[in-house]
């Protein structure tokens, strides 16, 4: 009888469940510094163990993919990504450097490997929160992966040919700032996706809620939802648009207030 009930309830109830009553984005705040007075923030220990786990366990082959310590048999391919790092990659003569920011202990790497075995050259860089850095340089580094805790830092040693923002820019602070200090490394291309917008002619600052199937424990975590007028308008006095596109067809919630996830890649103007 449960699951026959089941059938008749439509999706979009089980949906705002998940992400607007129980768990999902809730809030309207003044400020990170007011919410971050809430939330849980992403360094905690047990995520971060959480997520070494799931890690090994792809790195061995034990498992086809992980992402926010969930493990995956078959994953699902992001074939705008994809196909965008082939496109740089054909640009520079088949070798390809990536600054993966927020990427984690190389999820997105790990999904993209084997297929970019067939370029000559592929460096995978991650910035990432100083305990994800140790974590990885300690435990998954190796000639193709690096971990950096900054922009600045990785930029010694390395210079991209494209930055990736994957289901991270959201979650960033001070976000014109830092995409300011990308502007002016020179990196040609910025590639953003999974990100979310206020449909308000302003940024919203809300917390997300992550149910405890993702990390073993539940998390929360400050987060923006830009006005795409107002990051439109600043992305195209620095960048040209090459395309855009809807990251995630799947509708979200945030109070009852549905959004889509969506993405771009920017190309750097000539000076």
């Amino acid at each position: 009888m449960h699951y026959l009930i089941k059938q008749f309830i439509p999706p979009i109830f089980k949906t705002l469940y998940w992400f607007s009553f129980k768990y999902g984005w809730k809030g309207d705040y003044e400020s990170f510094d007011a919410a971050n007075k809430h939330a849980k923030g992403y360094n905690a220990q047990e995520i971060l163990e959480k997520i070494k786990e799931t890690t090994r366990k792809v790195v061995s082959g034990e498992v086809a993919y992980e992402r926010d310590g969930i493990v995956y048999d078959t994953p699902k391919m992001n074939f705008s990504m994809l196909s965008t790092l082939l496109m740089v990659a054909a640009k520079q003569n088949n070798k390809l450097t990536v600054l993966d920011f927020g990427g984690s202990l190389g999820t997105t790497y790990n999904h993209k490997r084997n297929y970019l075995q067939s370029l000559s050259q592929l460096q995978w860089c991650i910035v990432e929160q100083p305990n994800y850095v140790e974590a990885g340089r300690k435990e998954f580094e190796h000639e193709r992966l690096h971990f950096y805790y900054s922009l600045e830092e990785c930029l010694q040693y390395h210079q991209p040919d494209i930055i990736i923002f994957s289901g991270v820019i959201q979650y960033i602070e001070k976000t014109y700032e830092l995409l300011d200090q990308i502007r002016m490394s020179g990196v040609k291309y910025l590639y953003i996706d999974y990100i979310a917008f206020n449909d308000e002619d302003r940024d919203r600052i809300a917390i997300q809620h992550v149910p405890p199937e993702f990390y073993g424990t539940p998390a929360s975590y400050t987060c923006w939802f830009y006005s795409k007028p107002k990051f439109y308008q600043y992305m195209k006095q620095h960048f040209n648009l090459v395309y855009d596109f809807i990251a995630d067809p799947d509708k979200y919630y945030i109070q009852l207030k549905p959004f889509n996830y969506e993405g771009q890649l920017w190309e750097l103007k000539s000076n």
